[in-house]
């Protein structure tokens, strides 16, 4: 059996993620003044230097604007957030967002992978679709060996092949997207394997790549909605 390696937070990482906390918990309100970076080194017992780089890290997650005459403030995230802000969320909530959210992710999701299987299927070439093959073959060996398969392993797999299907549609942009939100993407696949299973969640793949194959885009994106719906009815 292999339980994987062990990855401690390292202290920048737990104080980002302590007034990350304290902003979603509400303990931290909009147009609060945080302490001075002094103050908090001193209050949080940790090295200047670490408070320093994190508020600046939160600082460009959108939770807090910082001022240089005026000092640092908790900001209006959902104002000045990006992806991170939105997969710092979905952290603190156990992965899980409201269901309104949730839609607007799925929305985005068939819009963005929606355009690169219409194009994918229009255009692709022979070693496109070997290269697709490949990475399911590659996932079917490695499912067996292991004695417990890792379901975040295996969303980053699976959010590989969608990610190699934006790059293989020929428009540069569309990968650029869909890797913004990879840690969003990756805590929607965990959940579909969930909701699945390993065996179907394959699959899922292994009807992609049929679909690719034999140009049929719009059949496709007719494919990703009804699991879009699935998944929506399951998570309300």
């Amino acid at each position: 059996m292999q339980f994987g390696v062990i990855v401690a937070p390292t202290i920048k990482e737990l104080f980002v993620e302590k007034i990350v906390g304290m902003i979603l918990s509400g303990k931290l309100e909009n147009g609060d003044r945080l302490p001075t970076e002094r103050e908090l080194a001193e209050e949080m017992k940790v090295s200047k230097t670490i408070v320093h780089s994190g508020l600046k890290e939160l600082e460009r997650m959108g939770f807090i604007r910082v001022s240089a005459r005026q000092g640092t403030f908790v900001a209006n995230y959902a104002e000045n957030g990006n992806s991170e802000t939105l997969a710092a969320i979905m952290r603190f909530n156990g992965g899980k967002l409201d269901h309104r959210n949730v839609a607007s992710l799925m929305e985005l999701r068939l819009a963005v992978e929606g355009q690169a299987v219409r194009r994918f299927a229009e255009e692709h070439t022979d070693e496109d679709i070997a290269y697709l093959r490949k990475m399911i073959d590659a996932i079917r060996e490695w499912v067996p060996k292991k004695s417990y398969v890792d379901r975040h392993e295996l969303a980053e797999r699976i959010f590989e092949f969608h990610h190699a299907i934006c790059v293989r549609s020929k428009n540069p942009i569309l990968p650029l997207v869909l890797n913004a939100f990879r840690e969003v993407s990756v805590f929607f696949w965990e959940t579909s394997i969930r909701l699945y299973g390993i065996t179907r969640s394959i699959e899922h793949m292994e009807n992609y790549l049929e679909m690719l194959g034999s140009g049929q885009g719009e059949e496709l994106l007719k494919y990703m909605k009804q699991n879009s719906d699935f998944y929506l009815a399951q998570t309300d």
